[in-house]
């Protein structure tokens, strides 16, 4: 939604985000919202929220969009395109808000499974995890 005329209401942007290597970078920006007032950031958590909960299925990475690619692949996609950043592994995907440009709010809710992009493409983490294993089985033997 776009601001009133007069004024009366403010922007509330939803973003999803992840850490790595003591680096805060955005993934994924969310369909913003208005609220009544720059110190509504409850509302704005909320709408978040629910934004990410929506986009993700509840939090699941695997979930598969409208154009075919998963959260998670489309996360993978743009942390090449944005930040050239081509591998990340185990990472969690977090929900926030912002408020009037304010600070970056934590939203509450959080991606229910882990972050695993390798050159660029989506995988579930179990992949990594089962591989290092069988790796490991072999140097053993």
């Amino acid at each position: 939604m776009i601001n009133s005329a007069v004024g009366d209401l403010h922007n509330c942007w939803c973003g999803m985000f992840i850490e790595l290597d003591e680096e805060v970078h955005m993934v994924y920006s969310l369909d913003s919202a208005t609220v009544n007032s720059c110190d509504d950031v409850s509302t704005c958590k909320t709408t978040c929220a629910s934004e990410f909960n929506t986009y993700t299925a509840g939090g699941d990475l695997n979930h598969v969009l409208g154009d075919g690619y998963s959260v998670g692949q489309e996360i993978c996609l743009r942390m090449v395109e944005r930040h050239g950043i081509h591998n990340i592994y185990h990472a969690t995907v977090y929900g926030y808000g912002n408020v009037c440009n304010g600070p970056w709010v934590y939203d509450g809710v959080s991606s229910i499974n882990s972050l695993c992009c390798h050159k660029g493409f989506y995988r579930p983490c179990e992949y990594y995890s089962l591989k290092k294993e069988k790796m490991d089985e072999k140097k053993n033997t």
